[in-house]
């Protein structure tokens, strides 16, 4: 399991890496969507793991983050997420508040696993938003990816 989710959140890295240079090149150009959506996947990543390890976000979900800080952060959110992965049990259940206050608990592996899915999501949103400003986006499949 741990191999798995190494290689996905690797995966992952990649493609948000590879969406931030393409953004960053065309920076002039994006659409406030844009630069929230890529923010909003940085951030919703820190803020699961921020929970996973009961400790306190540094940022809110929505928060627009400086362009310039977007690569520092996803490798941040790289190395707790492998050194999270690397040393715990990942069948255990995480207690966490979601941002309304609620008391929930869900496995760490599923929690994992929404991370992913989410980033995905949100990539697929903005390649629709930059093909609408005439900017390929970058193949981010993950069949491609190895």
């Amino acid at each position: 399991m741990k191999d798995f989710f190494i290689d996905k959140f690797e995966y992952d890295f990649r493609s948000n890496q590879k969406w931030a240079e393409v953004l960053m090149k065309h920076e002039d150009d994006l659409s406030d969507f844009i630069r929230k959506s890529m923010s909003h996947i940085i951030n919703v990543h820190h803020i699961w793991i921020c929970r996973i390890l009961d400790q306190k976000a540094e940022s809110h979900s929505w928060d627009v983050l400086p362009v310039r800080y977007w690569d520092r952060l996803m490798h941040d959110n790289l190395q707790q997420t492998i050194n999270y992965l690397e040393h715990v049990d990942h069948s255990e259940k995480i207690n966490y508040h979601s941002e309304e206050g609620v008391q929930l608990s869900k496995s760490s592996v599923d929690i994992l696993y929404h991370i992913l899915n989410h980033s995905n999501y949100h990539r697929a949103q903005i390649a629709m938003e930059l093909r609408n400003l005439g900017i390929t986006p970058p193949n981010f499949n993950f069949i491609a990816y190895h």
